[in-house]
């Protein structure tokens, strides 16, 4: 059985790597192993943890070796509305799911399953290793929830969108593996395009958090000029033989020093 529980960095999926077919490195039952990791879950949300075992199975087929197949996510897609359909009653429509991902992500990260790997749209299970879990993701009160949405107007803090256009994230400005706490001063509403956004900008991140645009959009996103006046500033740097984002910043400068 796989006991081995190492520590962790970044989270970071792992390079893809060639197939075996029938092998696994200690002949490791497949049943036991799905049954161990599946049971020791940490996620407080039942639909998930049966999401998370879907995923699992998808990715280590019965009478399949490891590392397992290269596995596309059309496929993890579809295994889990396969999952979800046979799951549907009632009369309201069924909706597709679009947290798939999301929850590939959490596998790999606040449930310690590192061994999962990925290259572009094709993912797979390289090894069996486990890692400590995470404390599981906090979900904010609704009081709570619309207190910080009243603070950001309603709106993404990086692309000012408001729902229905898009659909809010509650996200941790700070992420909780570089010490963000669960204070009310460290969530913010990203909808799903910037928050993906910021999960992949923060995997191997070290740079000062306390100065990061997606953490505090508010104090450091980059302003939007418009197109004809970023043009405008190009062609006149151009002219005087300097750099545009430094004659820009001396504009700024000259601008604050005589106010």
């Amino acid at each position: 059985m796989a006991k081995e529980r190492k520590s962790r960095g970044r989270q970071k999926f792992l390079p893809l790597t060639v197939v075996s077919v029938r092998e696994v490195i200690g002949n490791v039952s497949r049943e036991d192993w799905l049954e161990e990791v599946c049971g020791g879950f940490v996620s407080p949300s039942a639909a998930n943890k049966s999401y998370y075992r879907v995923l699992l199975e998808k990715l280590w087929p019965l009478k399949h070796g490891i590392p397992g197949p290269w596995v596309k996510e059309d496929e993890l897609r579809e295994a889990i509305e396969t999952f979800r359909r046979s799951q549907h009653s009632g009369e309201k429509p069924y909706k597709p799911y679009i947290d798939v991902f999301r929850r590939l992500r959490e596998l790999q990260g606040e449930e310690g399953i590192t061994g999962i790997g990925r290259e572009g749209k094709t993912y797979q299970l390289v090894n069996l290793s486990l890692s400590e879990k995470r404390v599981p993701r906090v979900k904010l009160s609704d009081r709570d929830w619309q207190e910080i949405l009243n603070q950001y107007h309603n709106k993404c803090p990086v692309c000012s969108r408001s729902e229905p256009e898009v659909r809010f994230q509650q996200d941790h400005k700070i992420p909780r593996i570089r010490g963000g706490g669960n204070e009310l001063t460290n969530w913010q509403p990203l909808c799903d395009e910037c928050n993906n956004f910021k999960s992949t900008s923060c995997r191997g991140c070290q740079l000062d958090c306390k100065q990061c645009s997606w953490a505090f959009p508010e104090r450091f996103a980059p302003l939007r000029l418009s197109s004809d006046n970023i043009y405008k500033l190009r062609q006149f740097a151009n002219n005087i033989n300097s750099d545009p984002h430094a004659f820009l910043n001396q504009i700024v400068e000259d601008f604050f020093r005589g106010h």
